[in-house]
């Protein structure tokens, strides 16, 4: 495995964050999902440049950082990579989510790229399937890497809303959205399998076009989820103050929900079968013997 290597020498911040490396303790968080069944989140990075206003994230226990203070931290996990590497044991037959705690693809990742390096290592473990979501299109930077893992990944990106006049409210530091559906088209185009996660559902001007415009950038599959909301969240008074209330309506959810529905008939919960891609340059990403092939 190629040794991990992150700037020394990085200023304490970095595009306005506070910038907090360490040495993580674990990296493979068991975790049981209705809609993936995936086994393990794994989380590169603890916080989130991005700093969505309405991210649940917040009130995880924190005892150098107050819910308030979200996205204004970031703490790359130096050893990500290796941690990684010695417990690829736990991954056989497994299904991995990047990630759920953070954005893998996050402004930080230019610059540590421990993402990448994380998944250089799933690639080595060839009966693992891997699930990445984003709300950036810098994932588009490891566009071979993905492609190399053939049906195995799948991309997922977050677009909450049709308007980007409602994401410059809620998320004011990710990437507009048409950049996502630019990216969700590149990456659909490149072969790979895209869903789209309207989620945290926000305020949507137009519910069938916003469903058949993810038909119609190449994803496979697309999905509604609610927001959750904190005790006390001042997130509650930005909804009311612009009149978007509606989105904690479980009606408003599922009229939404059903325009997708119309648009992508079918809910994928496992693998959606896709065409076969050509095999990535061998002396790009010459062939390593994996975790679990056998040995003769």
């Amino acid at each position: 495995m190629t040794p991990l290597l992150w700037p020394t020498d990085s200023p304490p911040l970095f595009t306005g964050l506070l910038v907090e490396p360490e040495e993580a303790r674990s990296i493979l968080r068991p975790q049981k999902d209705e809609r993936y069944g995936f086994g393990f989140a794994l989380s590169p990075y603890r916080g989130c440049g991005h700093g969505c206003r309405y991210c649940y994230v917040r009130e995880y226990p924190n005892a150098l950082h107050k819910p308030e203070d979200w996205g204004g931290w970031v703490a790359p996990k130096l050893n990500a990579p290796e941690l990684l590497w010695s417990q690829r044991h736990k991954l056989h037959g497994a299904r991995v989510f990047m990630a759920s705690a953070t954005d893998p693809y996050q402004p930080l990742e230019r610059q540590y790229r421990l993402s990448r390096r994380c998944l250089e290592v799933l690639l080595l473990c060839p009966t693992t399937e891997v699930i990445v979501h984003t709300r950036s299109p810098l994932v588009l930077q490891d566009l071979d890497l993905l492609r190399a893992f053939g049906d195995r990944l799948s991309v997922g990106l977050s677009i909450p809303t049709d308007d980007d006049t409602v994401r410059q409210i809620v998320e004011p530091h990710a990437p507009a959205i048409p950049s996502r559906w630019a990216a969700a088209e590149r990456l659909a185009a490149a072969g790979i399998e895209v869903t789209i996660g309207v989620a945290p559902l926000m305020a949507v001007h137009d519910a069938k076009a916003f469903a058949r415009r993810a038909k119609a950038c190449g994803a496979s599959n697309a999905w509604v989820g609610g927001l959750r909301l904190l005790k006390q969240d001042p997130f509650y008074k930005v909804l009311a103050d612009h009149g978007w209330l509606k989105v904690l309506d479980p009606d408003y959810k599922e009229g939404i929900r059903q325009a997708f529905q119309e648009v992508f008939p079918t809910r994928h919960l496992g693998r959606t079968p896709k065409a076969s891609l050509p095999a990535p340059p061998a002396a790009e990403y010459p062939r390593q013997p994996g975790l679990f092939d056998r040995v003769s």
